[in-house]
């Protein structure tokens, strides 16, 4: 194999842009690529495996494509295509036919056929490599554009072709009834059991005056002529490498078949990856540099001693085959020994690799089915990593690929929090050459991730959420789109840091959820689940994430929930406030202040929370808020996107008082219940039950000692302000609702959780 060639040193190149057409469930994608690390998050079946499948079957495999990776929505116009060429007599091509319908039946075809458009950013150096994706002779550096498409035929005599060869075999069953599953049904079943069938892909120049790389807002889908000419795919594999890890690698089955496996081939992951590396770059001839001529000169001297052994070890029954008249007088006249050692297959076995207990031990060594799953697949995808790396370096042919691009899916299976957290960082390094190698050789690392931890470990600017568009009557396909969070808060850095910081402490799965639940403390974030698991079936079936962040925060989150449009709950408290004086500022006029109080009935009183006077409904005064219209309850400004916002109301079970806090109402709304708790019980065995303790007790006395709703109201303000422990309560009340006790969720909350299972019951359309 050649040494590595050198790199142009007077330019650099980028992938920058892809745009998707028409594959899957994939309408129109556009994803903007990073220079350095791309990160996919979204939830299940939002597109993200399909994105990177895609881009697989385009740069990487190019003949893999099937049937279902056509777009569902092009399916009737080709089924109607194929109904058409039912009615073929003869065959097209030895035949006069109108060559205009035909021209447009091929219009027609490609139309509909997947498509993968590729934005690089190169500089002028960089020429002899974009040369034949240039769209004019002016070129001085900037975007070039590639289209990649699908093509069963890109003639008209190939469609008449495939036209003839798909009547043909519907001909036979095409009389058969609606009701045969006789092959093929349509033109999409001839497709599936004849992927062939489906061509090849092709590349075409895009024009660089209409390109992506200054925003997308500016950006249209270009529209090839209908006398476009493709270029040589070879051109394209010169500019960019592709490598792909999937996320599915057999995790679990080493051990068990190197203990049932009777044949000699019991090697684990890394000797996978290790073997894998050693067949395409050792069994090789000596280029008479570096440690690999070592390596094969001292694999030779071991094959010259082993024939010299081999042949010593048997001669005595070779002299006694001579008996026999063998060989003859011109036969071969003596029998030689010559082994052949691949390098590699001294690797070939269970126990190529084996780890040490000790440092400096060599006797106390284990196969590597027996360290930890955590630990071989991160040595697994780490040689996997280097070993793209060294392919690129050294291709067979020509020079290294100035843009290498690595996908990986799901990295994050079997791998410890603590590596997902710096993962994308270190597979970046992995991949990328070192100042000793090619230091103008750039690469570019594209996630998809589950991960909460992998995810939150970069910047905004990384990450690409995956968003789910459910169908509707101006779209009746679901369809994906994809949303670039570095972008979301636009030049407001402090609330997008606000944010981040939020993201990486909390860990939060919200960028994976179908639905997300804003709660206000501590235990509405104890209980609210609670309260789902056991009174809503359904939607504690679905994926819901909860934010603990607080009326005084959760609007800063606003633009991030409008770009992930998922059915959003925001459970916060009503805070009644009163307007007082506050001290002057700079000897000028005294400033106003809201100070919270216990709403026990005056006038005049405010709501103070942040939330719900600046996002949703935006109303002051806390008279407006007590009897809510449906528009105000829901937000629906942005389209398709629903958020549900839920605070305190009159409590029907405590005379209509109003409660200002979710413990407040969790009282009121169970104030017998309350009561019962300081009473002597005793269990089915005669056994005295334990009276509570700690501040459940406290809120007990409270209100066993209240003698009106009001004063109750106002020893609980008394209490929740002082030094009342929230989260001993909540845990308090966990533990009696785990326990079957019949503690009622309050109203405003279960309305809330009731409206969110509306959303997410798919056979519903959602509603506000």
């Amino acid at each position: 194999m050649p040494d590595t060639a050198a790199a142009p040193t007077n330019g650099d190149i980028k992938l920058r842009f892809l745009e998707l057409c028409q594959f899957r469930r994939l309408g129109k994608v556009q994803l903007e690529i990073d220079q350095k690390t791309t990160i996919l998050v979204g939830a299940n079946n939002s597109g993200k495996t399909s994105i990177l499948a895609a881009l697989r079957h385009f740069l990487a495999d190019g003949t893999s494509f099937g049937a279902f990776d056509i777009s569902l929505s092009q399916w009737p116009k080709l089924r109607t295509l194929g109904k058409s060429w039912e009615a073929l007599a003869e065959d097209p091509s030895t035949v006069a036919s109108s060559e205009v319908q035909w021209k447009e039946q091929l219009q027609t075809l490609l139309e509909a056929m997947p498509t993968l458009d590729l934005w690089f950013d190169a500089e002028a150096g960089m020429y002899h490599y974009v040369a034949p994706f240039l769209s004019k002779f002016s070129w001085t550096g900037g975007a070039v554009g590639v289209r990649l498409r699908l093509e069963p035929a890109a003639t008209v005599d190939e469609l008449k072709q495939l036209a003839w060869t798909y009547q043909l075999a519907r001909a036979p069953v095409k009389d058969m009834g609606a009701d045969s599953l006789a092959w093929p049904i349509d033109l999409l079943d001839f497709w599936l059991r004849e992927p062939g069938k489906l061509g090849q892909v092709r590349a075409y120049k895009l024009d660089a005056d209409n390109n992506p790389l200054a925003g997308i807002a500016a950006y249209t889908t270009q529209a090839l002529p209908e006398d476009a000419s493709p270029i040589e795919r070879k051109n394209l594999s010169k500019v960019i490498r592709v490598d792909f890890v999937a996320a599915q690698r057999g995790l679990g089955s080493e051990e068990a078949d190197s203990r049932s496996a009777s044949g000699p081939h019991r090697v684990g992951m890394f000797s996978n990856q290790l073997l894998k590396f050693a067949r395409q770059h050792l069994n090789v001839a000596s280029t008479g540099h570096g440690h690999r001529a070592d390596l094969i000169k001292a694999v030779a001297e071991a094959q010259r001693d082993l024939d010299k052994k081999i042949h010593e070890a048997i001669a005595d029954s070779v002299e006694e085959v001579k008996e026999l008249g063998y060989p003859g007088l011109h036969d071969p006249q003596e029998i030689h020994f010559r082994t052949r050692i691949q390098t590699a297959d001294l690797l070939d076995h269970g126990t190529a690799v084996q780890y040490s207990m000790h440092k400096e031990s060599l006797e106390e060594l284990l196969p590597e089915y027996s360290i930890g799953l955590g630990y071989q697949n991160l040595q697994s995808l780490s040689y996997q990593l280097v070993s793209f790396k060294t392919a690129r370096l050294k291709p067979e042919k020509g020079s290294p690929a100035p843009v290498h691009l690595v996908m990986i899916e799901e990295p994050e299976a079997h791998l410890h929090v603590q590596v997902q957290r710096i993962f994308s960082e270190k597979a970046h390094k992995l991949i990328s050459p070192t100042a000793k190698d090619e230091s103008t050789l750039k690469s570019q690392l594209l996630i998809s991730t589950h991960s909460s931890h992998l995810a939150h470990a970069e910047s905004f600017d990384r990450l690409r959420y995956v968003r789910r568009i459910a169908k509707s009557a101006s779209n009746p396909m679901p369809s994906t789109e994809v949303v670039n969070l570095g972008q979301v808060f636009g030049n407001d850095k402090k609330t997008r840091q606000f944010a981040e910081r939020y993201f990486r402490v909390q860990h939060t799965d919200l960028l994976f959820a179908n639905a997300a639940v804003f709660v206000e403390g501590v235990a509405e974030r104890m209980l609210v689940p609670l309260f789902m698991e056991r009174d809503f079936k359904a939607l504690n079936s679905r994926y819901v994430s909860f934010l603990d962040i607080g009326g005084s925060h959760a609007h800063r989150l606003k633009p991030l929930v409008e770009k992930l449009r998922i059915p959003t709950v925001i459970i916060t408290d009503i805070d009644p406030s009163e307007e007082r004086e506050g001290k002057p500022k700079n000897g000028g006029e005294p400033t106003k202040k809201l100070v919270a109080v216990a709403n026990t009935g005056q006038p005049g009183l405010q709501c103070g929370n942040p939330t719900l006077r600046g996002w949703h409904p935006k109303l002051q005064m806390l008279d407006d808020f007590k009897n809510p219209s449906d528009s105000q309850w829901v937000w629906q400004e942005t389209a398709d996107c629903l958020v549900r916002f839920a605070w305190q109301l009159p409590v029907a079970e405590a005379g209509e008082n109003w409660p200002s806090t979710f413990e407040d109402s969790l009282v009121l709304t169970n104030i017998q219940w309350f009561k019962d708790l300081l009473q002597e019980k005793v269990d089915e065995a005669g056994m005295e039950i334990d009276q509570p303790t700690g501040a459940l007790r406290s809120v007990a006395t409270l209100v066993a000692k209240a003698t009106s709703t009001a004063e109750l109201l106002a020893a609980l303000h008394a209490l929740m302000h002082n030094s009342f422990n929230k989260g001993d309560f909540a845990a308090s009340i966990f533990e009696k609702i785990s326990s079957e006790e019949p503690v009622v969720c309050p109203k405003y909350i279960a309305d809330a959780l009731g409206w969110l299972q509306k959303q997410l019951d798919p056979s519903q359309e959602p509603t506000p």
